[in-house]
């Protein structure tokens, strides 16, 4: 079978958020970046580069940095473009966060190896280089340049084919069901935990909060999911109703 074409896209975007310790070597990054133009200078006086805001929407960020003890990481994370239009990504290779000339910064940078995605990116390949840096008061400037490989788009006469159809709106029991499939709902009741100890006399786990996440994730995986029309699953025992009221004396 004759393999399909991939077409390559080169972007540079500057992202813009925070970076925040999950553990002692865990850090989160969450940033966002405006459709924007890069204009790069160089004349008599050297070399000068702006960005400014183009025309377009945002984009949004969200990895997780592995810190080892001389200041390399391993990374994952995604970017999404746009809804239902994501790429995933991990660390190629050696990766490092460490001083700057300037005090008040952090200097890191890394190779993305992109892993796929969904939507426009579903199958693309391709590297990703950032260039980042972080204040005393942990806020990130990340600067992105990528080349991702896509396959082609299939060819259309329609007179409309150049007008982006509208996105669909996820209802609530989908964003729902999306919410329990990520991490950001294990970090939430972890979290949780953490704020509780002092009244319910359980410590957290201190190694990333993993024990609590085990348990979360063992209640959650039971609860149906939204796709389920006839309402057929039943609950798993520690939610149901039968389990909220039990005669006085009775035992599990």
């Amino acid at each position: 079978m004759k393999e399909t074409p991939l077409q390559p896209i080169v972007y540079s975007l500057q992202f813009r958020g925070r970076i925040t310790s999950l553990s002692s070597r865990v850090l989160e990054q969450r940033a966002s970046a405006p459709s924007q133009v890069l204009i790069t200078t160089v004349d008599a006086n050297g070399l000068s580069g702006r960005v400014e805001p183009g025309e377009g929407e945002e984009a949004l960020l969200v990895s997780r940095l592995v810190l080892a003890a001389d200041g390399s990481f391993d990374q994952s994370g995604t970017i999404e473009f746009a809804p239902g239009h994501a790429l995933a990504f991990r660390s190629l290779g050696a990766a490092r966060l460490g001083r700057s000339p300037d005090p008040h910064l952090r200097h890191g940078a890394a190779v993305w190896e992109i892993e796929g995605g969904e939507g426009q990116f579903r199958g693309a390949r391709g590297r990703i280089t950032s260039n980042f840096f972080v204040s005393d008061t942990n806020e990130l400037t990340d600067n992105h340049f990528g080349l991702i490989f896509l396959a082609r788009a299939a060819p259309t006469h329609a007179p409309d084919a150049r007008t982006r159809a509208p996105l669909r709106r996820l209802g609530i029991r989908e964003t729902l069901a999306q919410f329990r499939r990520s991490s950001a709902l294990k970090d939430l009741l972890a979290e949780c935990a953490l704020w509780t100890a002092p009244w319910t006399g359980f410590p957290p786990y201190q190694d990333d909060c993993a024990e609590e996440f085990a348990l979360c994730a063992a209640v959650w995986r039971d609860v149906p999911f939204y796709d389920d029309p006839d309402g057929t699953q039943e609950l798993p025992y520690s939610i149901s109703p039968q389990s909220q009221f039990r005669p006085r004396g009775e035992r599990r």
